[in-house]
């Protein structure tokens, strides 16, 4: 096993095989939250985009859960060669870019024509009702597979003390309902902080995010 890389989230190792073949190994780093719902819910969108014709890696095998024999959630992906575009972009043609270039908003548009009925993230029905008690988010049936929107995994309603908050996350089923999560996400997190600090409101203002400013002003202590 080799180690490639290391992202915001996760270290990447390559794993290669008496017979030669290959595959990548992600592992999440110990503070990477909420790691069930992170795990899941990436290796549903990568296989629901795969489905939608986007090339994206396919997924060999995968636990969100530590209760392995590794002992620490994975995902056991396909290891794609080629170049990164990066190390080339400097040396390539007008025409070579504009090429680049073409695919890539082709592909964005591809993904942005995909219609969804809420807001939130992709799971597998089977993931999201292990840890939902039962609940099986809003479905999204495609090639026979079983996908669900969810709650949302993004940092900013997860990060720091936020992912201790019982509040819900989604799916969002209207614009309203998924602004009234973002806001009781951040003003909950700023109202603790108020109780249990004595800095000035200027300072724990910066502490949060500027989408939460305005809203944090107008919940009273």
């Amino acid at each position: 096993m080799e180690k490639l890389d290391e992202g915001g989230f996760n270290r990447i190792f390559l794993i290669t095989m008496l017979d030669g073949f290959q595959m990548i190994a992600r592992i999440p780093y110990p503070i990477t939250e909420p790691k069930f719902y992170v795990i899941a819910s990436e290796v549903a969108t990568m296989a629901f985009l795969r489905a939608n014709g986007l090339p994206v890696p396919k997924v060999y095998g995968y636990s969100p859960t530590s209760d392995n024999t590794a002992k620490t959630e994975y995902i056991f992906m396909e290891f794609i060669k080629g170049t990164k575009l990066t190390d080339v972009w400097m040396q390539l043609s007008e025409a070579d870019l504009a090429s680049v270039l073409r695919q890539l908003v082709e592909l964005e548009s591809l993904i942005m024509s995909i219609p969804f009925s809420a807001g939130g993230s992709l799971y597998y029905v089977d993931d999201l009702e292990k840890v939902a008690g039962g609940k099986t988010g809003i479905p999204m049936p495609l090639n026979g597979e079983r996908f669900c929107i969810g709650p949302d995994v993004k940092l900013h309603m997860w990060y720091g003390r936020r992912s201790q908050l019982d509040v819900g996350r989604g799916p969002c089923t209207s614009l309203s309902f998924c602004c009234h999560i973002i806001e009781i996400s951040g003003t909950l997190l700023y109202r603790r902080k108020r109780r249990g600090s004595t800095r000035s409101s200027r300072t724990q203002r910066s502490d949060l995010p500027r989408t939460f400013w305005s809203t944090s002003a107008t919940i009273p202590a």
